[in-house]
């Protein structure tokens, strides 16, 4: 009877550690112990190379700055990000896209987020 309740409890405790394993409970877990052959891709890399949101504005340029390389538009509000109408200074990586950047025209950008910077990468 006596080695039944062993096993019984063995058995139980065995249950249950691996059942916290399984589901997290073992945070102390070396990470050269994990299988990484399996894991999805995007699990392992980092935020820098996640996917790169664009985002689309509407409005007026107020400013351009070619030496600086940045534009200032007075935009509509920017759904994707929740902002409101408002006036902002943009980066402009791409030369290119200053022949189209006037003060007083009224252009379509299409900019991404890129480290702090928001940065124009289309220009209607």
């Amino acid at each position: 009877m006596k080695f039944a309740a062993t096993v019984s409890l063995i058995l139980a405790l065995s249950a249950s550690s691996l059942a916290m394993a399984q589901s997290g409970g073992a945070k102390n877990m070396d990470m050269k112990d994990m299988d990484m052959k399996n894991m999805p891709m995007e699990k392992m890399s980092s935020d820098s190379s996640a996917k790169t949101t664009t985002h689309k504005a509407t409005g007026m340029v107020k400013a351009v700055d070619a030496l600086k390389g940045t534009v200032t538009l007075a935009h509509g509000p920017v759904k994707t990000l929740n902002w409101p109408a408002m006036t902002m200074t943009f980066v402009v990586k791409d030369k290119m896209f200053f022949d189209k950047l006037a003060v007083d025209k009224k252009v379509s950008i299409d900019f991404t987020k890129q480290d702090k910077d928001y940065v124009v990468t289309a220009v209607k």
